[in-house]
């Protein structure tokens, strides 16, 4: 990717970096070594958390500089060590008691969260919030049953945000990702059955948002957080080698495309342009994993010249 002009990291953003990665080389982690913040995707302007990483100028150099023969780091492979480096800091921190103290009533409570979030759609402070609390509560207290009990109101959410409430639904699409960012890759966390068909559920309310969204809401900072979270999944389904993963990532964009449409008609041309773009990257992914998956290769190409550029 050709590089941009650089633009400062936000003192915020950057100490949150350095924060979530113990100051510490998320490659080597190697403790009291000098650290620099790393654009995984090459982009300079590009300051989202996720694409920003530690590491030390060792590793910097292997990741930037000119290996000869040697092969320097890929981008995904970069994203994994932060992945993994990230998750095992949280890991580190976390304490035996919740800040959150429901007990028998937690389910009832997570049905009262959802409700009070479509009540205030017109805050977004409080339904940050709010959205924290269903984050924490599977953070902390998280098992099948509350994990299940919270992706029901997920997918009710994508629904009435999609129809009414599209302030919500850009926050929802960040929240998916954050339920499933743990996959850092089958080295460090082993993904079974169960959790494969956790990963396709919740790809399928980001499915419900692309369609709602492009349908009716037709909000561009929604497309764009559908397709990053969109991404992130796609991502770890070629990490973990699951291709129902990767289709079920393919129909967000099919069902987000097709909506984007009324009657022939293009009625949402940003948000195509979006999700189209997404798409296409969605090939350095694989190219750069070498995967070979002919058939979720060739569906996505059928999708490609279905919807053709405008």
């Amino acid at each position: 990717m050709a590089k941009k002009n650089r633009i400062k990291i936000p003192r915020k953003v950057e100490e949150e970096v350095l924060f979530k990665a113990n100051h510490t080389c998320c490659i080597c982690r190697e403790k009291y070594k000098d650290a620099v913040i790393h654009h995984i995707d090459g982009n300079n302007a590009n300051n989202e958390l996720e694409n920003l990483s530690v590491v030390c100028h060792d590793c910097h150099s292997q990741i930037t500089g000119s290996r000869g023969l040697g092969k320097s780091y890929k981008t995904g492979e970069v994203r994994r060590y932060q992945r993994a480096w990230e998750k095992q800091v949280q890991d580190s921190r976390k304490v035996h008691r919740p800040r959150i103290y429901y007990r028998k009533e937690l389910i009832t409570q997570i049905d009262l969260i959802v409700c009070e979030i479509l009540a205030s759609g017109s805050n977004k402070s409080k339904v940050e919030e709010l959205f924290n609390i269903l984050y924490e509560l599977h953070l902390w207290r998280g098992n099948r049953e509350i994990d299940s009990k919270i992706l029901e109101g997920f997918e009710h959410l994508a629904i009435m945000s999609g129809l009414a409430s599209p302030r919500i639904a850009d926050l929802l699409a960040d929240k998916i990702w954050e339920m499933c960012w743990h996959f850092v890759g089958p080295e460090d966390v082993p993904m079974n059955k169960t959790d494969e068909k956790y990963i396709i559920r919740c790809i399928g309310v980001l499915e419900t948002l692309a369609d709602f969204n492009s349908e009716f809401a037709r909000g561009r900072k929604v497309a764009e957080s559908i397709s990053k979270s969109n991404e992130n999944l796609f991502e770890v389904g070629i990490w973990y080698s699951k291709k129902q993963i990767g289709k079920a990532a393919l129909k967000v964009y099919e069902e987000g495309l097709k909506g984007s449409f009324e009657n022939g008609k293009m009625k949402f041309p940003s948000g195509y342009k979006i999700l189209r773009k997404s798409l296409l990257k969605l090939q350095g992914f694989i190219d750069e994993n070498k995967n070979k998956w002919k058939e979720i290769l060739d569906y996505r190409k059928k999708l490609l010249k279905k919807y053709k550029p405008i």
